[in-house]
C-alpha cells in the first residue's frame, strides 16, 4: 500500500480458521464505495501450530497481513492492535461479520471524527438504542455504557492513542481492551454508536474459563480502581457491577448450569462472587438466573 490506510481492522484468533475465515471474506465482499488504500487487515494469530497461516495464500491482497504470535490468551487482543498502521485502530472479533455497507460507513466515520479523535465504542444494537450518541465526561459514557466496555468487539482506538500507551504491565490479562478504554478517560468527547454494524456466527464449543472470577472479580477490579480514582462515581460503578450479575452471570448461569448449553467452568462460584457482591451472591444469582427467561418476554 502506498498511503497509510485510514482505518486498522484487527482480528485476533485461536484455532478458529474457518469462523475467521467467513469474518475475513465479509469484509473483502463488501469494498463498494471503499478504496483498498482506505483500510487494512490484521490477523494476529497465537495458536502455536499457526493455524490461521492459510490465510496468506487465501487473500492474497496487499492489504492484508498475518502475523503469527506467542503471546498469551486474551493479550492478543492488545498486541493484535500494535501491527496496526491505520489512523484507527478497531478490534475486530473473530467472529463478528461485517454487514453490507458497514466498511463504507467506518471509513467514512473515522473521517469525520479524525480531528477531535473522541473515544469511539460500536455497541452494534446492544443498547436497543440504534443510534449514535456523544458523552462530555467518562462517568455519563461508562453509565450509558456498563458491562458492554468488556466487549472487545466494540472497542477500538486512534493509533496515537495506543502509541502513547506504555504501562502494559498494568494491562487486565482478562480485559486488555477496557484497561486500553480506560486509559483514555483523558479524552473530551466519547461516543457509543449502537447503530447495526455486524453480524455473529454460531460458536461451538464456547467457554474455556470462569465466568464468575473474570467477570464478578476480575472486571469489576477494574472499575472499582476507577472508582477510587475517581474516574467514574458510585452511582456508575454500583450500575456496572448490578448489571453484570442480574443481565450477564444470570444468563451465563442459566445456560451453563441449568440448561447444559455450554461448558464455562463454574467452580468456586461463591467465592468469586464474595468480594463484589457478599455471602448471599450465590442465591441471589440463581434467583436471577430463574427469572432471566421471564424477563426476555416482557415488552
Amino acid at each position: 500500500m502506498s498511503e497509510r490506510p485510514i482505518l486498522s481492522i484487527c482480528i485476533p484468533t485461536y484455532q478458529r480458521v474457518e469462523i475467521t475465515r467467513n469474518t475475513i471474506k465479509s469484509i473483502y465482499e463488501n469494498i463498494d464505495g471503499v478504496e483498498m488504500d482506505d483500510f487494512e487487515v490484521i490477523v494476529s494469530d497465537n495458536d502455536p501450530a499457526e493455524s490461521s497461516r492459510v490465510f496468506e495464500d487465501e487473500f492474497k491482497y496487499e492489504n492484508f497481513h498475518y502475523y503469527p504470535t506467542t503471546c498469551e490468551g486474551f493479550l492478543n487482543s492488545y498486541y493484535v492492535l500494535g501491527y496496526g498502521k491505520g489512523y484507527f485502530l478497531k478490534l475486530q472479533n473473530n467472529s463478528s461479520m461485517f454487514r453490507k455497507g458497514s466498511l463504507k460507513y467506518l471509513v467514512k466515520q473515522i473521517k469525520k471524527y479524525s480531528d477531535l479523535k473522541p473515544v469511539l465504542f460500536h455497541t452494534n444494537g446492544a443498547l436497543k438504542r440504534l443510534d449514535i450518541r456523544e458523552y462530555g465526561s467518562t462517568d455519563e459514557f461508562y453509565y450509558n455504557l456498563s458491562y458492554y466496555a468488556s466487549w472487545s468487539a466494540g472497542f477500538g482506538m486512534w493509533k496515537e492513542d495506543y502509541e502513547r500507551f506504555r504501562d502494559v504491565k498494568s494491562i487486565n490479562k482478562m480485559f486488555p481492551q477496557t484497561s486500553l478504554l480506560m486509559f483514555c478517560s483523558d479524552k473530551r468527547s466519547f461516543i457509543i454508536d449502537d447503530t447495526l454494524t455486524r453480524e455473529g456466527q454460531p460458536v461451538k464449543n464456547k467457554g474455556g474459563y470462569n465466568p464468575y472470577e473474570v467477570f464478578g472479580s476480575s472486571f469489576l477490579d477494574i472499575f472499582h480502581d476507577s472508582f477510587s480514582r475517581h474516574i467514574i462515581s458510585f452511582k456508575t460503578f454500583n450500575l456496572i457491577k448490578n448489571d453484570i450479575m442480574r443481565k450477564y452471570l444470570a444468563t451465563r448461569y442459566l445456560k451453563t448450569v441449568i440448561l447444559k448449553q455450554d461448558s464455562f467452568d463454574t467452580s468456586d462460584i461463591s467465592i468469586h462472587l464474595m468480594k463484589y457482591y457478599g455471602r448471599h451472591a450465590y442465591a441471589k444469582l440463581v434467583f436471577y438466573a430463574l427469572m432471566s427467561p421471564f424477563k426476555q418476554l416482557l415488552p
